[in-house]
């Protein structure tokens, strides 16, 4: 495995536009996981199997397991030294560091102001970007102080996935993208349906929608439709110019290549 790695709110709407961006394929690699995770910026893999979840890089293996927490929900490897997984069924984060040794676990269900909590991200060192189900509300959480720090606008339904850095969010919903800021401003909302996938690298975001992939450059306010492979993606990854789609036993790696300027 090692080695693999190397071969309401309308405020302001955003549309979506059209260009020549394409994907060329650069590698193809089998690997057994239940689901994709994604690659760090130190180049190590993450999946999840049976509940464990492996980390490889090209000298060392990892693992981790709370098989008593239930099924992972989610991995946040934005920060490879504080990585964060989160167990929707007990209401439990557990921080974990760059060997998948675990560094603190918070349960919200214990805290003195109690949440139901359905998506948790890494925001900083000691905070989280959480979504408060009780009050339909994304927050910051200081896990150091047990404390919200951050409350956004309450939102109409309920999140379905999110993705985010250490600077901003963007929140999906049956209703459509909400991007925020890490001061609690709402940015933009983008009207794409069906968002199932969604994953951000520097800023610039990457979704599924209606089963078709979109991109928005960092730089822009547009996400553009891309020529989509003809094959179901079960998850994606993006990290810097490289997408990654897994398939199912195969992970494919992709170079977005970006239209020239005249």
């Amino acid at each position: 495995m090692h080695k693999l790695i190397y071969i309401l709110l309308l405020l302001a709407t955003i549309t979506v536009t059209s260009q020549n961006y394409t994907l060329e394929k650069v590698n193809e690699v089998t690997i057994e996981a239940d689901t994709f995770i994604g690659v760090d910026t130190f180049n190590a893999l993450y999946h999840i199997k049976d509940d464990v979840l492996y980390k490889d890089d090209i000298n060392d293996g990892y693992q981790f397991t709370a098989l008593q927490l239930g099924a992972i929900t989610s991995v946040d490897i934005l920060n490879p030294l504080k990585i964060s997984v989160f167990y929707e069924a007990t209401n439990t984060a557990v921080i974990l560091d760059n060997t998948l040794s675990e560094i603190t676990r918070i349960n919200f269900s214990a805290i003195d102001d109690f949440r139901n909590i359905s998506h948790v991200a890494t925001n900083g060192d000691r905070r989280l970007w959480v979504f408060n189900t009780d009050l339909q509300q994304l927050e910051i959480f200081d896990w150091n102080t047990d404390q919200i720090t951050t409350q956004f606008p309450p939102m109409p339904v309920n999140a379905t996935t999110l993705a985010t850095n250490f600077n901003f969010a963007w929140v999906v919903n049956e209703i459509g993208l909400f991007h925020y800021n890490n001061y609690g401003s709402f940015l933009s909302k983008t009207a794409l349906q069906d968002i199932t996938l969604i994953s951000q690298s520097k800023g610039a975001v990457i979704l599924l929608s209606q089963g078709k992939l979109h991109y928005k450059p960092k730089e822009s306010n547009d996400f553009i439709a891309l020529d989509t492979p003809d094959f179901t993606i079960k998850q994606l990854s993006l990290n810097g110019e490289i997408l990654y789609l897994y398939i199912g036993q195969k992970l494919a790696a992709f170079r977005l290549k970006l239209p020239k300027k005249p």
